[in-house]
């Protein structure tokens, strides 16, 4: 297997510069991220994308996207006293030919050690998913993939590889029981945060951990909701908006406990 530090190191120093591929350019991570916190992501993605070329044959790889927040333009920014961190997770999805099952045997032990190498410097965890343009073409819409769709940053490829799936790009196409496995998820996520808060010790690293969680179920109560009514939308700003401007003939009288909730 490759070794992920001396993939970096190799594609570093080959040229004097991590790749002559670069990721999209005009596009911020965050909204209101510092200067430095930018080119920090983007120096990210850069020894990310050097490091999957290293690892993934030309004639495999399709393409290389951030999804997430920072896939958006929205990613969550850290303020500390020494300036602007990252605080959301990077998630990268390689786009590989030929079966995804087989892709995923032979090429995820490799992307693992690459996002273990990656992650200290780049300050939050760094994650690979592979998937083929098929798979994606051919599955049904979800939440998952309506965002993976709408929202993302090419690192390699363009938007033409994504030819097909238009549907995935309706959110009124999103089943109500993606809504309902939506909640499952972040429940779940309160059930072991609540297993944390039980402990006889309480480290910085469950706090956070605790309060990553509590977030992650204020906005998926808002998010059930939009689902429900068919107004979930793949950017977080916008859902804002609506979900604060939501009207429903039904009397809800918790909705305006959720609406506080997602503002906050």
């Amino acid at each position: 297997m490759i070794d992920a530090a001396d993939t970096i190191q190799t594609m570093e120093t080959a040229s004097g510069q991590p790749s002559s591929e670069r990721p999209n350019q005009g596009k911020r991570f965050t909204v209101d991220g510092s200067d430095e916190l930018e080119t920090h992501l983007e120096r990210t993605c850069r020894k990310t994308l050097a490091g999957v070329q290293h690892l993934i044959p030309e004639r495999k790889l399709e393409g290389l996207l951030l999804a997430g927040g920072y896939g958006r333009g929205e990613g969550g920014v850290l303020r500390t006293e020494t300036g602007d961190e990252p605080y959301n997770d990077l998630e990268f999805y390689v786009f590989l030919r030929g079966n995804n099952f087989l892709n995923e045997h032979r090429y995820q032990p490799g992307l693992q050690d690459l996002a273990e190498h990656l992650s200290p410097a780049a300050r939050v965890e760094v994650e690979f998913k592979i998937l083929s343009l098929n798979k994606l073409r051919r599955s049904p819409v979800s939440i998952f993939y309506y965002d993976l769709v709408m929202g993302h940053r090419w690192l390699r490829g363009e938007e033409g590889l994504l030819s097909g799936c238009e549907h995935h790009r309706d959110a009124k196409r999103i089943p109500l029981a993606e809504a309902t496995r939506l909640m499952m998820n972040r429940c779940s996520g309160l059930l072991l945060a609540r297993e944390r808060l039980e402990r006889a010790e309480f480290s910085p690293g469950d706090a956070d951990f605790v309060g990553r969680n509590l977030a992650k179920a204020q906005l998926a109560f808002g998010d059930t909701v939009l689902s429900a009514f068919g107004g979930y939308d793949w950017s977080c700003l916008e859902r804002h908006k609506r979900l604060k401007q939501l009207k429903v003939s039904e009397d809800l009288p918790w909705l305006s406990e959720v609406q506080r909730h997602y503002t906050s």
